[in-house]
């Protein structure tokens, strides 16, 4: 297979996305399980993230806002990715 470089260089890109069609070799990369595995590490660290801000004098409340809101969508994509195995 002949694989092609990236358009541009000077922006990173997640390894998890790649210009490659899906049944290739790189599919089987990450895993269903491995990535609820990391959205739960990433949700996980998001709420300590919140239970530290809130803990602090002069908690930011804007700043808490937006960990709350990408916990929440952290957790969306959990869910409708545990949804999408159970069809399957």
């Amino acid at each position: 297979m002949v694989r092609r470089p990236p358009e541009r260089l000077d922006k990173a890109s997640p390894s998890c996305h790649t210009w490659l069609p899906f049944n290739t070799e790189t599919e089987g990369n990450m895993t269903l399980a491995g990535h609820l595995a990391e959205l739960s590490e990433k949700h996980r660290i998001l709420e300590a993230r919140i239970q530290e801000e809130m803990a602090r004098p002069g908690a930011d409340d804007l700043q808490i806002s937006r960990l709350k809101k990408e916990k929440l969508k952290i957790k969306d994509e959990m869910i409708k990715l545990q949804g999408d195995s159970r069809q399957h």
